[in-house]
């Protein structure tokens, strides 16, 4: 054998060895080649349906083979080559699955370095995916959302996470647009009606960050910054920005304190997007918002306060959790949600407090998908784009509960040491959720590892029982009559207990099926959740719960709200009768704390699936009895010195009212803030004059559609849009139509229509109408959705405690669900719940029935 046989031979093994490897992780792209460096140049007219490009990325290829691997969707690469010096080796590209694609080569190629380049077209997305147009006014604006596995459809890259390197990006645009990216503008050439804008080199980031926007857009200064920022917004709306403008700084500024290290980039600009699937996206010094988060009035309502800075602390927070310190794979993608929203909770509460987000218990918003059999851990294989959107929300919701059980466990210094420890020792790299647990087992005297895998990387949570002897058992809290494997997790338990008339606390780990705590034996009452900081369900037996009720007045706000919904929860796993549930609502509505007062309102609200046409005259006069006094006190005019509970409780009682009863003075109300608002939307809140909207529909007796319809129309206010698509409630077969025929109308952006779609679902309890306009409209409505909603459509349009509209759904995605990426998925998840809740609906609708007709008011 020669010396060259030898050679061909040893890169043929190495060849299949590496092929085999990519078989196996066919949705990866492998480590034999990785890229350093991308410069990336596009030719965008706003105006045109199509746009073009080349991209030149330094990689380097570890072993010799003749394929160099890549992620594109939708483009044309016409022409790719690979680059040495002086010599050019074309390359063939093919398609394969997960978007990966195979430039082949004639010849096997030596490990070095090259420039892979490539020129491609392709056309402009119309569903607010990758690289999209959006119109807002009657002009045209490109606009991009690369996260999770879009970069691919603006250019070719190595779409992964992982692959965390510098971008030069050039755009080539007709003048009259401004162009902006991730950096400040390096150059600028104008010629013949075109500028082609170069911008410096980013700092390295993963593709998914990479962001730009083309059209006509004005600005606004963000002063104060520790970096120049602007806001940009469509042409004309940037005298609205001046809410987000003046708190930007302080956030900002607050961030820096805590992590100990300057803002990481460049510069800090905004954009408000008019079409936009998620609320906003944390590029690196270009983060795009929503553009009702954003485009705001001067001084908005202290209830409306909320979104826009809880959000842009959340995506300012991801400068250094994700962006600085980025997760290595997308099954890690809690590291970069959890922790920026635990971040927004902790800057809110520091510098708003006037918002009062301490009262807020994030975990109730993770309790009911975590409970589903169908559910899946937060730590998951992830293999395509649906599989990153599946159970997408746990990622904020259960992971920033989780983050805050941590740090009270560990405690507020300790634990900011710790992070400021990760994100030195991973900056400008890559982290996995081991890296985290490491840091953090350094500063806590507890094997932090062993339980944050109990919680992230298995499904669902514990139920934690207690009994009069001292037994504490747990097992997986599940709802009636669904079967789910048994689990065990370490669960922290924070005990306050009465005994012998004296309050005593407690904290151990629950660490195995049961125990006994020999101090809890014959205790009058036991709350194993203090501050209500538990990822868990809880039962004490029937007497300590009794106790525990006379006893309310020790526990606080947040302690008070977990009881009430952790005996809805115990309702729903039949663990406790509706009667028992009832005692509990009925003494904590008693409270006079509009917090808790808020959560009386929100559990009658959740008992909502149990009304019917029979009782639902039954279930108004309870209404009425539960909250008219309420009513009374705080009508639905908002006054300067109501604090944000006082007007949130407001509005939730207006909203329950308005939607189940036909009091008088409400549809009076009702009558009044409708006709006020559509004539000006700054007459009232939103929030009221949402609900106010919604009353007018269920009680139909003019032609509000075609009031509500003009006003929608005519505003350029996103949230007056959302605030009026949320009224359209309208149940006439008729109406109902035209609100999902709205949808499919210019006047509604692609992003908004599944809003749309969901309103008229809720409209009506048959959703007879709902599934034959589907039939009819279910190319347009998928050609016109991003993906991410159609993936998602099932559970938001289809979910029923009915069984008549479960067999509809099943007739309806049989024919659909396998047609779209996750929407089997989604559609599975919708199910389970419908039928859970029919379940529900059948062993409590009896007794639900008995119990109004006996109900007597506590107000």
């Amino acid at each position: 054998m020669t010396f060259i046989q030898r050679c061909l031979g040893a890169a043929f093994s190495l060849l299949i060895a590496s092929q085999a490897i990519a078989n196996e992780e066919a949705y990866r792209l492998g480590d034999n080649v990785t890229p350093s460096f991308q410069q990336i140049s596009l030719k965008i007219d706003p105006n045109q349906a199509t746009f073009s490009g080349e991209t030149t990325i330094t990689i380097h290829i570890e072993n010799p083979t003749d394929i160099v691997r890549f992620y594109q969707r939708d483009l044309d690469v016409y022409k790719a080559e690979l680059i040495d010096g002086m010599d050019r080796f074309e390359l063939t590209v093919s398609s394969h699955a997960y978007d990966i694609q195979h430039a082949k080569a004639q010849d096997i190629l030596p490990a070095k370095t090259y420039q892979l380049h490539m020129e491609f077209t392709g056309k402009v997305n119309t569903t607010s995916d990758g690289m999209y147009l959006s119109t807002f006014e009657g002009k045209n604006y490109i606009f991009t959302q690369f996260e999770d596995m879009h970069a691919r459809r603006a250019f070719p890259s190595f779409d992964e996470p992982s692959y965390k390197i510098p971008y030069q990006l050039t755009i080539t645009a007709p003048s009259v647009n401004t162009v902006i990216s991730n950096t400040p503008v390096e150059s600028t050439n104008t010629e013949d009606g075109w500028q082609t804008v170069a911008f410096k080199k980013t700092k390295p980031m993963p593709s998914y960050l990479v962001a730009f926007a083309v059209g006509e857009m004005d600005s606004a200064e963000i002063t104060e910054l520790s970096v120049p920022g602007r806001i940009y917004t469509p042409k004309g709306q940037a005298h609205r920005t001046k809410f987000a403008v003046a708190q930007t700084p302080k956030i900002l500024s607050a961030l820096e304190d805590y992590f100990a290290t300057p803002y990481p980039y460049e510069k800090l600009d905004f954009i408000a997007v008019p079409n936009f699937t998620h609320g906003a996206m944390e590029n690196a010094g270009l983060v795009t918002f929503r553009s009702s988060l954003l485009l705001l009035d001067d001084a908005p309502r202290l209830t409306e306060q909320s979104s826009p800075i809880k959000t842009i602390t959340h995506e300012l927070a991801h400068m250094w959790y994700g962006n600085l310190v980025t997760m290595t794979w997308w099954d890690d993608l809690w590291l970069n949600e959890a922790f920026a929203s635990w971040m927004e909770g902790k800057i809110t509460m520091a510098l708003y407090p006037e918002l009062n987000t301490q009262a807020q218990l994030v975990q109730e918003g993770a309790f009911a998908g975590d409970a589903s059999p169908t559910t899946k851990a937060v730590k998951k294989e992830v293999r395509s784009q649906t599989d990153v959107m599946d159970g997408l929300g746990l990622n904020y919701s259960k992971g920033e509960s989780i983050l805050q059980m941590v740090e009270a466990l560990v405690g507020e210094d300790a634990f900011q040491k710790g992070v400021q420890r990760y994100m030195q020792k991973h900056a400008w790299g890559n982290a996995q959720a081991e890296d985290l647990w490491e840091v953090l087992e350094s500063v806590a005297d507890f094997d932090v590892p062993a339980m944050m895998q109990t919680y992230l990387e298995q499904p669902a949570y514990p139920l934690v029982s207690f009994a009069d002897n001292g037994d504490i058992s747990q097992s997986r809290y599940h709802l009636s009559g669904a079967e789910v494997t048994a689990q065990t997790w370490i669960v922290p338990l924070a005990i306050t207990y009465k005994k012998n008339d004296k309050l005593i606390h407690s904290q151990l780990f629950l660490d195995k099926r049961k125990m006994n705590l020999p101090e809890l034996a014959q205790a009058q009452w036991v709350y194993p959740n203090d501050n209500a900081m538990g990822y868990m369900r809880w039962q004490i037996p029937a007497e300590q719960l009794h106790a525990l009720l006379e006893d309310t007045q020790v526990l606080n706000a947040r302690e008070k709200k977990s009881l009430l919904y952790n005996s809805d929860a115990l309702l729903k796993a039949d663990k406790i009768s509706l009667s028992q549930h009832m005692a509990v609502l009925d003494a904590l509505a008693k409270d006079s704390d509009p917090v808790v007062a808020r959560s009386v309102v929100a559990s009658l609200s959740d008992l909502t699936y149990l009304v019917d046409d029979d009782n639902k005259a039954l279930f108004a006069d309870f209404l009425n009895s539960k909250l008219s006094h309420w009513f009374a006190r705080l009508g639905t005019v908002e006054d300067k010195s109501d604090s944000t509970d006082v007007s949130r409780l407001r509005t939730a009682v207006f909203g329950l009212l308005s939607r189940y009863t036909q009091n008088e003075a409400v549809l009076k109300e009702s009558r009044r803030i409708t006709e006020k608002f559509l004539k000006d939307d700054t007459s009232t809140g939103r929030a009221i004059a949402a609900n106010a909207m919604r009353s007018l529909a269920v009680n139909d007796s003019e032609n509000w559609f075609e009031k509500y319809k003009a006003a929608y129309i005519a505003s350029n206010d996103a949230n007056t849009q959302s605030s009026i698509r949320y009224g359209m409630l309208f149940s006439n077969p008729v109406v109902l139509q035209k609100v999902l025929n709205l949808a499919l109308s210019d006047a509604v952006s692609p992003a908004n229509v599944l809003g749309f779609i969901a309103t008229a679902s809720h409209a009506k309890e048959n959703k007879d109408e709902l599934y034959q306009w589907l039939d009819s409209n279910m190319e347009k409505v998928t050609a016109k959705m991003p993906a991410y909603h159609i993936a998602r459509m099932p559970e938001y349009v289809s979910s029923s405690c009915s069984q008549h509209n479960i067999d509809l759904a099943q007739d309806f995605y049989a024919k659909h669900k396998d047609k779209y990426d996750g929407m089997a998925r989604s559609y599975d998840v919708a199910q389970d719940e419908s039928k859970q809740c029919a379940k529900l609906k059948q062993a409590n609708q009896g007794a639900f029935n008995q119990y109004l007709q006996g109900a007597t008011a506590y107000f």
